[in-house]
């Protein structure tokens, strides 16, 4: 299992949302959708802000970006 790390970023961090124990760089891709998606529906108003889950693994290295959005 690795730690990744998901970020709301606009041009900026807007929240930490945590660390996840997952097992691999796809699972981590596929929670940072589900959470854009969640994100999508609870919050509109990130809408068009040009809003996106940033995923970054234990070392620091980037995993994917996925647009709120694009969604």
């Amino acid at each position: 299992m690795t730690d990744f790390h998901f970020k709301l970023i606009d041009s900026r961090i807007i929240s930490d949302h945590g660390v996840h124990d997952l097992a691999d760089e796809t699972a981590a891709q596929i929670e940072a959708i589900k959470l854009a998606r969640s994100l999508r529906e609870t919050r509109p108003e990130l809408v068009g802000r040009n809003c996106s889950i940033h995923v970054v693994d234990e070392h620091g290295r980037a995993v994917c970006v996925i647009p709120v959005d694009d969604i």
